[in-house]
């Protein structure tokens, strides 16, 4: 499999079931799928080595864990700076997601702050890089969904099948 291959139906089912519980045994995700607990290992690890696979996190309440607040900030930056500001403002453990992106901003940072004051300092200090021109910033006031998890393909490509309850 090359790191551009798209998993086959095998591949995409052990991945839903890997987004339902990622903890899940292999001879687990075997016995639901009804193929041999190898097939899966071997598949796991050939979706390791190719990346389709990065990794496994546990999925932590940020709030429980003292991130009071979450915010979009959109990031104008000066004409050839752009990686340059967007790997510095990465280094920020605040800093959930950076992305490029088009419109009236060059980057789209999303973050987790303590409180307001921490979002405040945020904003300051990255208005005092030179290469940053402006910033504007919204602030999250309820989730209506968050997921990280990625969409497994169905069959041929067509819709995801949602992840569903274990």
């Amino acid at each position: 499999m090359s790191r551009t291959s798209i998993p086959d139906e095998v591949d995409r089912a052990i991945l839903r079931e890997l987004n339902v519980d990622a903890r899940r045994s292999h001879r687990a995700v075997a016995a639901r799928l009804r193929i041999a607990p190898t097939t899966v290992s071997h598949r796991i690890d050939r979706m390791e080595r190719a990346g389709i696979i990065r990794g496994y996190v546990p999925l932590l309440d940020d709030e429980r864990m003292g991130w009071e607040l979450t915010a979009t900030v959109g990031i104008r930056i000066s004409n050839g700076r752009l990686k340059e500001v967007e790997e510095r403002l990465a280094r920020d453990p605040r800093a959930y997601a950076i992305f490029d992106v088009t419109g009236d901003f060059d980057a789209l940072l999303i973050g987790r702050f303590r409180d307001r004051r921490d979002l405040d300092r945020f904003v300051k200090r990255a208005l005092q890089d030179p290469h940053i021109e402006r910033t504007s910033t919204q602030v999250v006031l309820n989730r209506v969904k968050e997921d990280r998890r990625v969409p497994v393909p169905g069959p041929s490509g067509g819709e995801a099948d949602p992840p569903r309850a274990s």
